[in-house]
């Protein structure tokens, strides 16, 4: 769906746009499919953090350097509507200052779990308009933790839009008689539980099977030695970064399934999205807003981490059987969580508040 909307809008986006993550990826993608639209959209970001190594950041966004700086940005925008997208006391307050007129939005990209009393969400209370989870788990936490009583919503955040982007091939199921070729794909950290596919990898991978962890983070360097530990470093290796646009995709479609072993607060990670777009089957433990993935070629546990495994070994013995279909992932992302469909859904929902 494109062309002139029925209703032209003034967005303002805040959201930390330095680095690489989820946040980063969605409000880049929904401006700019906003703007195809006909719809006018600002992004403003806090500035770089130093002490991540965050230094740029894309042409069209704006730093704020204090709360004056930002409330003056949003009033002088006139913006119809401001969303805040990821959270922060700045964020916060700077979009309660935007005036009455204009609708405020928060959206929770995180679990919708409360981590401190003095948590800046908690400023929804006090003159947002609207709260949208990207997931409905998520969606309902926010509500309970953080008592509120408005409107909400469910909208998945965007990953980015491969299928658009770059040429994504059809894939068929692949026989694996010469072992499973499963990988990871993530941050390396404690909570992400990578430590589990290293701990447990006889049981699940076979005689031939094989393991690649994509990724960096504060937990690699342990998983490394794990890894030599249990003598396996001619089967499972760490591949260190992933590479972007049409690399990612070939990379991703050289595998049979994507392991998500999280045990994290999740949100929603977008490289499931990316995996379905490209027809890789996952298995995922089902935190956070995770289980709104759900779909026939993959396999969501119920969050439990002791059901992972068997989980695993469950799709195994489907991918030996040929019981997966690669096709009809790619149809069912195409359907649900392509760039036109989720555009369509946000470009629905801001227009109607």
């Amino acid at each position: 769906m494109t062309g002139a909307p029925a209703q032209s809008l003034t967005v303002v986006l805040i959201g930390y746009m330095h680095g690489r993550g989820g946040i980063q990826t969605h409000t880049r993608f929904l401006a700019e499919g906003l703007r195809e639209r006909g719809h006018r959209v600002e992004v403003i970001s806090p500035p770089p953090m130093s002490e991540h190594g965050h230094r740029d950041r894309a042409e069209s966004v704006q730093d704020y350097s204090s709360l004056a700086d930002l409330s003056n940005r949003i009033r002088s925008a006139h913006a119809d509507v401001v969303m805040v997208v990821g959270t922060g006391w700045k964020a916060m307050l700077g979009a309660l200052a935007a005036g009455a007129t204009t609708r405020k939005v928060f959206f929770e990209v995180m679990s919708g779990a409360r981590e401190q009393f003095l948590d800046p969400r908690a400023l929804v209370r006090f003159g947002f308009d609207a709260v949208v989870g990207q997931g409905r788990p998520v969606t309902r936490r926010f509500v309970s933790e953080f008592g509120w009583k408005g409107p909400t919503t469910t909208i998945p955040a965007l990953p980015e839009p491969l299928e658009r982007q770059f040429t994504i091939p059809a894939r068929a199921l692949r026989s694996v008689s010469e072992g499973v070729r499963f990988a990871y794909f993530g941050r390396v950290s404690e909570p992400k539980n990578v430590s589990l596919l290293v701990d447990q990898f006889a049981a699940y991978a076979g005689e031939r099977g094989t393991l690649d962890i994509w990724g960096h983070g504060d937990d690699a360097e342990r998983i490394a030695g794990l890894i030599a530990e249990r003598g396996l470093g001619d089967r499972v290796a760490m591949r260190g970064r992933y590479p972007e646009g049409q690399a990612y995709i070939e990379l991703l479609q050289i595998y049979d399934l994507l392991l998500l072993p999280t045990i994290a607060q999740e949100g929603a990670p977008l490289v499931l999205l990316e995996a379905m777009a490209c027809g890789l089957p996952f298995v995922a433990n089902g935190m956070g807003g995770i289980p709104d993935y759900e779909n026939s070629e993959c396999i969501i546990t119920d969050g439990d981490i002791a059901n992972f495994i068997p989980a695993v070994q469950s799709m195994v013995l489907r991918l030996e059987s040929g019981g997966v279909d690669p096709g009809r992932l790619q149809d069912h992302y195409l359907q649900h969580f392509s760039f036109e469909r989720l555009v369509d859904r946000w470009e629905d929902f801001l227009c109607s508040i």
